[in-house]
């Protein structure tokens, strides 16, 4: 009888029947023949017929060769396992046991026996490393895999692709009533034998190309136009050609006994799936050897695919040639020992630098596994089992990769057909609030993004209107997390990972600051000479600190405000003090500094600093304290800008003000001996701390008074507290709050200079006479880079 023998996956069994009823010894013969001619269905239930008559070793066997070849997974451990139970079996009936149980899924006894056999490496379980074994079950698996709901039927489905519109084409031997799940599939290294009639000799229908369409609405099957072919299966294009590469086994004519193997085909595609013409691949040989799963990998112009002609490693090895646009192929070159084994290599497919393939000769977790291998320079090199949930201990193979990094395989894990799986990720859920300087959650709008670190890829997350958000992350991933709100500083780059995440998920919190729009950071003032707007000696290093921090920060502007004595009239006054902040505008653009960073602003003599006005007799000194411009650098000019925080700014507690603050210069005042009044420089000096606190009105001040050593303990100790009290008073003069200044007095207590130990000139003596003040709740200087 002719004989035709294909490679392909999903092949079912013959129809059920009941076995002859036969003395043993018919009923093993019976079973014989059935098992030579490759009806594995009626020899399977022949050998069971013969067991149940009298167990014996051959029948258990035989039994379990036939269930292990029609993927009956718990049949063929029950018949191995009675073949166990006789004295004649052998070291190979313990490893084809252990395989068994393998597939049964019995881990704990497959651990067992592997680490007790010095031969695991050899025959049916050469492929089962005990410490791969180990490493695999003992990781928990990142994703699952789910059954592809819009493919798979009763009947076997593998092997999917898509073409440049989205259309999915497939393998399969659905159609018709032989197309019975409860049918075990066979496929070509299990040596199956088909045969020329209607439909397999298993009862099955043979395999076909199916397309759906890219809207997932309509599966038709795709008309192969090779003539005299049985099956069809394992699509792939060449789309600059508009070319689908396929494999088929079809009826050849030739004399005596033989038997056909499967070639590869090419033909036309349309973009409706018609296929024309076909051409057959120069390296087919169908009485001699096989070729299957062809793989077009375009950008290296390479067909991969898999074949048991001579000269390999054993079993099919992946080989690939290359074309040209003329489609000149090249021989086929071997991918070699690192990558072919003994074993059976097929299933190759390309992702960028990365080469797939099953295999059942690589270390894996039983039957044919799937495995990743670098490219490099053209090379295959290096060979990784992508492990569980990928792999199983029954066949994997036909990865696919989709877009958003979905991940395709066909497996026959379930129930012995092959069915198209899709790779879903196990989430860890992620359950955050975004909460503000107060500890309070954020209501309103969030912007919120969370990307794969690896990939770049935005995850999906579920923003509430409450401050909270929740998204579902890969697990053993790392992640980066944005979050934007109107009004805040965003949160940038932060790191996120479900690394060692235990459970379901994890809780987060994270603080967003609102950002201090126009905060004073800074404030100075400078002096005028009588009706001049000229800018002083004294004032141009206070201008050029200015220009120098407006240069180095860009979130920084300056309100300049400027102000007349009260001689002269009202409209003098208002054009001198416009010239006077004009002056200090110009001395700041000499530094680069932009004129719309600098908002200037006139007053003439509408805000006195004293009782100087019109028709009040006062000193020049008095005087000399209204011609001034108040200098107030402030952070974060424009309102409602979305400001990212400063590099300058990074580690600084922007949720406390004055951490924003760049530290002053606070004056020291100096008093004459036994006197505790103001100087006209003492009451300049404070006009500045004046500025500062009037602007920063979360500052407190601390006083504090002291004396020379000269004169009796009690005297000084009164005296110190005078010239604290006369700073203080001058303050609280000027507008600033009481309860803002504090102050406290040390007598001869802590002088500057000791003069009870060193004698002291009347210098050391005055610089002893002194008020201090500080801002003890101010940040150090985030200018000078300190934190």
């Amino acid at each position: 009888m002719k004989k035709i023998f294909t490679y392909l996956f999903s092949i079912t069994v013959l129809y059920c029947f009941s076995t002859p009823v036969l003395g043993q010894t018919g009923a093993l013969r019976y079973a014989d023949a059935r098992m030579k001619e490759g009806n594995l269905k009626e020899a399977a239930l022949g050998y069971e017929d013969a067991y149940k008559r009298k167990p014996s070793y051959r029948a258990a066997v035989g039994a379990a060769e036939a269930y292990s070849l029609l993927r009956d997974y718990p049949k063929a451990y029950q018949y191995r396992k009675n073949a166990m139970s006789h004295p004649q079996a052998s070291k190979e009936d313990v490893l084809q046991f252990v395989a068994a149980t393998n597939q049964q899924g019995d881990l704990e006894a497959v651990f067992k026996a592997l680490d007790s056999l010095s031969y695991s490496v050899n025959g049916p379980i050469s492929n089962l490393h005990l410490d791969s074994l180990r490493k695999w079950y003992g990781t928990a698996a990142n994703a699952e895999l789910v059954s592809v709901k819009e493919i798979n039927t009763a009947s076997t489905e593998y092997g999917i692709v898509r073409d440049a519109a989205g259309n999915t084409y497939f393998s399969s031997d659905r159609g018709g009533a032989a197309a019975l799940r409860a049918k075990k599939a066979l496929r070509f290294d299990r040596s199956s034998v088909y045969y020329d009639r209607a439909v397999d000799f298993t009862g099955r229908n043979f395999l076909g190309i199916y397309r759906l369409n890219a809207a997932g609405s309509e599966v038709k099957m795709i008309d192969i136009p090779v003539p005299s072919h049985l099956h069809a299966s394992d699509p792939t294009f060449l789309t600059e050609k508009s070319l689908m590469f396929y494999s088929v086994t079809r009826q050849v004519k030739s004399k005596g006994d033989y038997t056909v193997h499967p070639e590869i085909f090419y033909s036309k595609i349309d973009s409706e799936g018609k296929l024309t013409d076909y051409v057959s691949f120069v390296s087919n040989n169908a009485l001699e050897y096989g070729l299957i799963t062809p793989y077009v990998d375009e950008a290296a112009k390479r067909l991969y695919f898999a074949s048991d002609m001579p000269g390999g490693q054993g079993g099919y090895d992946l080989y690939y040639v290359t074309y040209d646009l003329d489609l000149n192929f090249s021989d086929p070159v071997n991918l070699g020992p690192s990558i072919n084994t003994p074993g059976h290599e097929r299933d190759p497919y390309v992702a960028g630098n990365e080469f797939y393939f099953s295999s059942n000769g690589h270390p894996g977790l039983g039957g044919q596994d799937l495995f990743v291998a670098s490219l490099r320079n053209g090379r295959v090199v290096g060979v990784k089992n992508l492990g569980i949930p990928i792999n199983s201990p029954q066949d994997d193979l036909k990865i696919f990769k989709g877009k958003a990094s979905s991940v395709y395989v066909a497996s026959n894990r379930s129930q012995g057909l092959d069915d198209v799986y899709v790779l879903q990720e196990l989430f860890k859920k992620l359950q955050a609030v975004v909460i503000d300087c107060e500890g309070e959650s954020i209501a309103g709008d969030l912007q919120v993004v969370i990307a794969d670190k690896q990939s770049k890829v935005n995850q999906s997350v579920d923003v509430a209107g409450n401050g909270t958000f929740t998204a579902q992350l890969a697990p053993d991933a790392d992640f980066e997390l944005s979050i934007r709100k109107p009004g805040y500083f965003a949160l940038l780059g932060e790191a996120l990972s479900s690394k060692g995440v235990q459970g379901e998920g994890m809780q987060k919190s994270y603080k967003l600051i609102r950002i201090p729009y126009q905060a004073p950071v800074y404030t100075d003032l400078i002096y005028y000479n009588l009706d001049q707007s000229a800018i002083r000696k004294d004032a141009e290093p206070i201008l050029t600190k200015v220009a120098e921090l407006l240069k180095s920060y860009s979130f920084i502007d300056i309100s300049v405000d400027s102000h007349t004595d009260a001689r002269a009239s009202d409209e003098y006054n208002q054009a001198l003090s416009e010239r006077r902040a004009n002056a200090v505008r110009d001395f700041l653009s000499q530094y680069g500094i932009a004129r719309s960073r600098v908002k200037a602003n006139w007053y003439g003599k509408t805000q006195l600093v004293n009782d100087c006005g019109e028709g009040v007799p006062c000193p020049e000194q008095d005087h000399q304290l209204n011609r001034r411009s108040e200098l107030v650098l402030y952070a974060f000019p424009e309102i409602d800008r979305a400001y990212d925080i400063p590099s300058e700014l990074v580690g600084v507690d922007l949720c406390e003000p004055a951490n924003l603050q760049i530290p002053m210069e606070l004056p020291v005042v100096y008093f004459g001996f036994d006197r505790a009044d103001l100087s006209a420089a003492d009451k300049q000096s404070l006009e500045r701390v004046v500025l500062m606190l009037r602007h920063m009105v979360n500052q407190r001040l601390q006083i504090t008074g002291h004396t020379d050593s000269r004169g009796p303990d009690a005297y000084n100790e009164s005296l110190s507290e005078k010239r604290a009290v006369v700073v203080k008073s001058y303050l609280e003069k000027r507008g600033i709050a009481s309860e803002r200044v504090v102050y406290d007095f040390f007598g001869k207590l802590r002088p500057v200079n000791n003069c009870e130990t060193v004698a002291c000139s009347e210098a050391m003596h005055r610089i002893n006479r002194r008020t201090e003040l500080s801002l003890p709740e101010l940040n150090k200087d985030w200018t000078k880079g300190q934190r």
